[in-house]
């Protein structure tokens, strides 16, 4: 009787080892530092998609390893915000034959460097921006909505508002020259049911590239 008691001892204990052995089996962990490749590789891909920008990680708060089923493992990093620039945290999935198996937020702290236009000097609002009024710098835009890279995105525009030396020039800053002035001659067009008429008209206000004004039809003087 003590020697069937044995027995079964032996064998309750042995059992639970060796499903956990074959648990064990069937499993694969992911360790932070392949979590670190897959985000660099994220990266990467992305600054190729920016080619003003210099992206990079200045820390990542890798997450503990954790298991996923044996199969075809997939990865896919979303960023907190859409082009990854500004983002303090990512969301990696992981994926296996198809199946999200894990979900994980990950905290990072993210670097852009890029050259971009700054103040040369104290400039005034309605300043007419030239070579003279801005430089280039390499800053960090992750927190920078809109900068400009290229002279062409200055040269020829006007502030909306002021700015100190060393200040980085924002697109929403900039005053674009209409492309229609009040008093300049335009086409007025119509179309409807597979006809078009036209009709000389004159620009009643300025007006930028996309924006809707109003017109007088020289004809009519309406």
């Amino acid at each position: 009787m003590r020697t069937l008691l044995t027995i079964i001892m032996l064998l309750s204990t042995l059992f639970p080892a060796l499903a956990q052995a074959r648990s064990g089996a069937a499993e694969q962990l992911i360790g932070p530092q392949e979590i670190r490749q897959i985000l660099k590789d994220y990266l990467a891909d992305e600054s190729a998609r920016l080619p003003h920008v210099e992206l990079r990680f200045k820390s990542i708060a890798l997450p503990e390893p954790y298991p996923v089923p044996r199969g075809r493992i997939d990865h896919q990093v979303i960023p907190a915000k859409p082009g990854v620039i500004g983002s303090r945290r990512v969301t990696l999935l992981t994926r296996v034959d198809g199946q999200v198996v894990h979900n994980q937020s990950i905290r990072v702290e993210l670097e852009a460097l890029a050259e971009i236009a700054v103040a040369a000097d104290n400039l005034r609002r309605g300043d007419k921006l030239g070579p003279e009024d801005i430089s280039f710098q390499q800053q960090d835009i992750s927190r920078l909505r809109q900068p400009l890279f290229t002279a062409d995105d200055v040269y020829g525009k006007r502030l909306k508002r002021s700015l100190r030396l060393g200040q980085p020039l924002l697109r929403k800053q900039l005053e674009f020259p209409p492309v229609i002035k009040r008093g300049d001659r335009v086409v007025i067009q119509a179309r409807g049911a597979g006809l078009m008429l036209s009709a000389a008209g004159e620009a009643k206000q300025d007006g930028q590239q996309g924006e809707t004004i109003r017109v007088m039809n020289i004809g009519s003087r309406k």
